[in-house]
């Protein structure tokens, strides 16, 4: 499942603003329904002209995706006319979102106006949604009927869509507005099925002094009311969603309500929590506590005294997540960086004499283009001297430098890493911000691949020289295998170990800039489950959140 937030939570903010927090919270989208107070979105300057061509790269480079286009077309008025100005809008919507990239727009049915009746209702819904899917039809956009009105339940919602003929029609799913007429959130997903497309998230809590009925509800922070939130993430879990989860905060509709500064982050991090619960991940305290937390978005950060102590918190990390996947899965397997960086952990993991080793398969993220496994800089080798030579795993597949053929390497390591499906990747932090050989010239947040060759920059470069790699920098070489961006943030569970003065810039982006191709690591705030572990070296220019 992916995070997005609904700009109906910060109505007054600029795109470029919505853009930045969703960034910073580690959010992996954004629906648009307001941008500085106007809902007209398709004649937004930022959204037209030269102007949408700019948005389009600014979410290339923060790695965002527009998830809706929300539109403020309701198809319930009984003048012909009024429908097809709202359906006309809709269209607009429609073109605005194929731009975008985004996988469809919201209308509404809505409520039976005075002097019609529920049928005849539904009736212009269908035709609505019907003629919209057919002008659809060539983008890949699909319209999704919010569960609103009269329509909130699972039920009606679904009376509307057995009429519809076109398979570009779904639902966004919002079990609060159902919740309010009565309907627990199970229905949402027995009834509607895989026509769920997109979801609308939020808590609610009674109105003082009014009761269930007649809409006494309020918006509450998540984790504050009385809807079973975490219910519906569960529900969704287990259902198999893998789309898009919307935090619907109305600030536009109750301005009394706390700020989107306050509710943005509040849900990033309640959610990513509840996902982890649904999923059965461990929650336990780390061994070795840290001395002071720095999370962002998503993202854990943990501080310790020294470089020992991150190898051996994060030793107790890694640890007890390869335990887990045993006990489950029966084996596990894990992805391993390779840098002095990572000394510290490797040492404390060789003399973890009862962790299931046999039944451990690893894997490395990088390795230099034209470098055998013998050479005394090779990755694998690296990690071979330090811990895989010392514990009898069950395989230590390697990238082979060497290889004539790279298409061929970078094709066959994919298979092997789609074959085991690592649940845990250990990574590290270079001195440019690059996530394993991921360099910010070559970053791609959306590439397609697991596995290429890339082309180091010099920083990069530099740093081999700094750890002791190789005596000069002309003898660095100029490209290596990765694993690619979007492949570790697919990986289920991860840590970064990154401990040293130098790292301090590459971590002060990371955290405290956007989220930016300029970083690659940047990224983990958005990691749906991932730890970075840091010393007190490290972490010395990062804004401090725990005073």
């Amino acid at each position: 499942m992916k995070l997005s937030f609904s700009t109906l939570g910060c109505p007054s903010w600029s795109l470029e603003r919505v853009l930045d927090v969703a960034g910073r919270e580690g959010y992996d989208g954004v629906e648009l329904r307001f941008l500085e107070g106007d809902d007209a979105l398709w004649r937004r300057p930022e959204l037209s002209g030269s102007g949408l061509g700019q948005t389009r790269e600014r979410l290339r480079d923060a790695g965002l995706s527009v998830s809706c286009v929300d539109t403020r077309s309701f198809f319930h008025d009984p003048d012909p006319a009024v429908r097809a100005r709202a359906r006309d809008e809709a269209a607009r919507s429609l073109d605005l979102a194929a731009r975008l990239g985004a996988p469809g727009i919201r209308v509404f049915g809505d409520r039976v106006q005075p002097g019609a009746d529920l049928a005849a209702t539904r009736e212009w819904i269908v035709e609505a949604m019907e003629a919209l899917a057919a002008e659809s039809r060539d983008t890949g956009v699909e319209v999704w009927l919010e569960s609103h009105g009269d329509f909130a339940c699972a039920a009606q919602t679904r009376s509307v869509l057995e009429l519809v003929r076109s398979p570009r029609a779904g639902v966004v799913w919002d079990p609060a507005n159902a919740f309010e007429q009565g309907e627990p959130p199970a229905e949402g997903p027995r009834r509607l099925g895989s026509r769920i497309r997109h979801v609308h998230l939020k808590d609610l809590r009674r109105a003082e002094g009014r009761g269930a009925a007649g809409g006494g509800w309020t918006p509450a922070l998540p984790g504050e009311g009385e809807f079973p939130a975490d219910e519906v993430l569960a529900l969704l879990h287990r259902a198999g969603y893998e789309g898009f989860v919307s935090f619907e905060w109305e600030k536009r509709w109750h301005p009394a309500i706390e700020e989107p500064e306050v509710a943005l982050p509040r849900f990033a991090g309640w959610a990513a929590a509840a996902l982890r619960r649904a999923r059965g991940e461990d929650e336990s305290t780390p061994a070795e506590a840290p001395s002071r937390d720095l999370g962002r978005g998503r993202l854990a950060v943990q501080v310790h005294p020294d470089r020992p102590a991150v190898g051996r918190a994060a030793a107790a990390l890694v640890s007890a997540r390869i335990r887990q996947m045993v006990d489950r899965d029966g084996r596990a397997a894990v992805v391993f960086a390779s840098a002095p960086s990572q000394n510290e952990l490797l040492a404390a993991l060789r003399v973890e004499a009862t962790l299931p080793w046999r039944k451990l398969t690893a894997f490395h993220l990088d390795e230099y283009v034209g470098i055998g496994p013998r050479h005394p800089a090779s990755f694998r080798r690296f990690l071979a001297d330090r811990l895989f030579d010392h514990v009898p795993v069950r395989a230590f597949h390697g990238l082979d430098g060497e290889a004539a053929d790279q298409a061929g390497e970078c094709a066959r390591y994919a298979a092997l890493l789609q074959r085991e499906r690592p649940g845990l990747a250990i990574l590290g932090v270079g001195e440019n911000g690059h996530l394993a050989f991921i360099d910010p010239p070559v970053c791609d947040f959306a590439e397609k691949t697991d596995v290429r060759v890339v082309e180091l920059d010099e920083p990069c470069r530099r740093q081999q020289v700094h750890d002791g790699s190789f005596p000069r920098l002309e003898d660095v070489p100029r490209t290596a295998f990765s694993l690619t961006i979007p492949f570790i943030m697919a990986v289920p569970r991860a840590v970064a170990v990154v401990p040293g003065p130098a790292k301090r810039a590459a971590i002060r982006a990371a955290l405290d800039g956007p989220v930016t191709r300029a970083c690659p690591a940047s990224v983990l705030r958005r990691h749906p489950h991932a730890t970075l572990m840091l010393d007190e070296d490290s972490a010395a220019l990062v804004e401090r959140t725990d005073s």
